[in-house]
């Protein structure tokens, strides 16, 4: 789902453009055919650009980025590439709504959160609950999850990687060395 994709031209929503739509009870193995960075960057959801399946809670997602978008004038990450974007969303949260936008209320915000979580479990089990939410945003009880976003550091990912490189190619040299030590030791 992407902004597109929605049209409003007469003060109604309609949904268009399901050319990679699936049926939930379509076989899995229909999927594997598909590239598993299949769909829009900015409004994919992190379990899409990990090459999983979608579902409603992936759609939730994309409907979480793409009202952050309609509040705040910008897409929820951004970066000098289409890989840094999805790297982005899979090793943080975007930037709290109301930092970019303080007039808009903190419940707004914590609607936006909830179905943008990084976690599907966590999002809105289904699209019927997150309108009840929509249409009585005063109800929606604050959880102060603003407060527990994660910038994303994609740098951070990068040096475990680069450690553990650097540790693993290490390993035989240490096996060498001590092996030499051993040798050495037991000539003498």
């Amino acid at each position: 789902m992407k902004p597109s994709n929605i049209i409003c031209d007469d003060g109604t929503l309609r949904i268009m453009d399901f050319g990679i739509a699936k049926n939930e009870a379509m076989r899995r193995i229909t999927f594997g055919g598909f590239s598993p960075t299949m769909g829009t960057p900015d409004y994919m959801a992190p379990e899409q650009i990990k090459g999983k399946r979608g579902d409603q809670p992936t759609d939730i997602y994309s409907l979480g980025a793409i009202i952050y978008e309609m509040v705040t004038g910008q897409v929820p990450f951004q970066g000098p590439n289409v890989y840094a974007v999805m790297n982005a969303r899979l090793v943080g949260d975007p930037d709290p709504p109301r930092k970019l936008n303080p007039e808009l209320s903190p419940h707004i915000e914590e609607i936006i959160l909830h179905a943008m979580e990084r976690d599907p479990v966590k999002r809105y089990s289904n699209a019927a609950a997150m309108k009840v939410e929509l249409d009585e945003p005063e109800a929606v009880q604050i959880t102060g999850r603003s407060h527990h976003l994660r910038r994303p550091n994609p740098w951070k990912r990068k040096f475990r990687l680069i450690r553990m490189y650097v540790i693993v190619g290490m390993l035989p040299v240490i096996a060498f060395l001590l092996l030499w030590l051993i040798l050495s030791r037991q000539g003498h």
